[in-house]
C-alpha cells in the first residue's frame, strides 16, 4: 500500500511539474524569458537530496528534461529506480549515515538539497536534528572533502528568522526545525563551499508560471499567505544553481500579484550577496 501511496505521489508530482512546463511554454514563457544564463554544459551530473519526493522529485525531473545527469540519493535505491526510471541515476544512503554520503558526492558537479524530517507528522527533537541539522552539516563536510567545484543550493522554510503562530506551531510538531534549521544556514555560510540557501512559503501541488514571483531577501513569517507551488520552486532551484547572482546568497520565494513578468534572471539579479565571510575551502 506505501508503495503504491508513493507510486500515486510520483506521478501527481511528475503531471504537475509537466502541466507547468506546458503553461510556461505556451503561456508565459511567450510573454518572458524566465530563464537564466546557461552557459555550463548539459553534461555537468547533480546530486539531489530529497530527490525522490515532493519539490526534489520536480527538480529532479527538470533537471533530467534539461539535460543535466542527475544522481538521486535513497535509502532504498531499488524502488527509487523503479519510480523514476532509467534516465536516473540512484545512489543508496541514508542522511543519518555519515559514511553513506561520501560515495553520494563523488564526482558531482553540484548538489541539491531538499530533504529534511518527514512532514505532517510528529518527529521528536532527535530525528529532527539529525536530518535537518546533522544530515545537511555531513553532506557539507563529504562536499568539502570532495572538492566540489560547483554549488550547493539548499532547501529551507521562510519563517526562520521572524516568529509567528505558524512558526511556532510547526517547531511543536517538528520539534525545533526551524530553529535547526536557522542553524545550518550559518553553517552553509561559513562552509567555504558556493552556496544558494533558498527559503520558500508553503507549498502547493500547483502548476507553475500562472503567479509572479517575489524574490525577497526580507525575512518573511511563516504564514500560509505566503505560498508557491512546488513547480514554481523547481525552476527557481535550477536556474539559481547556475546564474552568478545567485552565488552566496540567501532569499526568499513566494507567490506575487498577478501574473509572471520577469524572468528568473532579473529577479536574482537584484540580490545582495551574504555578509558573511567564507572559510577557506
Amino acid at each position: 500500500m506505501m508503495a503504491r501511496s508513493a507510486a500515486r505521489r510520483s506521478r501527481r508530482d511528475y503531471a504537475v511539474l509537466s502541466a507547468s512546463n506546458r503553461c510556461m511554454t505556451s503561456g508565459a514563457r511567450s510573454r518572458v524569458n524566465t530563464g537564466g544564463p546557461m552557459s555550463e554544459t548539459t553534461t555537468s551530473r547533480v546530486l539531489v537530496i530529497g530527490g525522490t519526493k515532493g519539490a526534489g522529485l520536480l527538480i529532479a525531473r527538470l533537471l533530467n528534461e534539461r539535460g543535466f545527469r542527475v544522481r538521486v540519493l535513497a535509502r532504498d535505491p531499488a524502488r527509487a529506480s523503479a519510480e523514476l526510471g532509467t534516465s536516473f541515476e540512484v545512489t543508496g544512503g541514508d542522511l543519518t549515515k555519515a559514511d553513506t554520503l561520501a560515495p553520494a558526492v563523488a564526482q558531482v558537479d553540484h548538489i541539491i538539497f531538499t530533504a529534511g524530517a518527514a512532514s505532517g507528522r510528529y518527529a521528536p527533537e532527535s530525528l529532527v536534528k539529525a536530518t535537518d541539522y546533522q544530515g545537511v552539516a555531513d553532506t557539507l563536510a563529504a562536499a568539502r572533502q570532495a572538492r566540489l567545484s560547483g554549488r550547493f543550493v539548499y532547501l529551507n522554510s521562510i519563517g526562520i528568522a521572524t516568529p509567528s503562530l505558524a512558526g511556532a506551531l510547526l517547531n511543536l510538531l517538528k520539534r525545533n526545525t526551524l530553529v535547526w534549521r536557522r542553524r545550518i544556514e550559518e553553517d552553509i555560510r561559513t562552509s567555504g563551499l558556493d552556496y544558494t540557501i533558498i527559503r520558500v512559503g508553503f507549498l502547493l501541488d500547483r502548476p507553475g508560471g500562472e503567479h509572479a514571483v517575489i524574490v525577497d531577501q526580507d525575512a518573511l513569517p511563516l504564514s500560509p499567505r505566503h505560498r508557491i507551488a512546488r513547480a514554481d520552486v523547481a525552476e527557481a532551484f535550477v536556474e539559481a544553481m547556475q546564474h552568478p547572482s545567485a552565488s552566496r546568497v540567501t532569499f526568499e520565494i513566494v507567490w506575487g500579484k498577478g501574473p509572471r513578468r520577469e524572468s528568473w534572471s532579473a529577479l536574482f539579479e537584484k540580490l545582495t550577496p551574504d555578509q558573511r565571510s567564507p572559510a577557506a575551502v
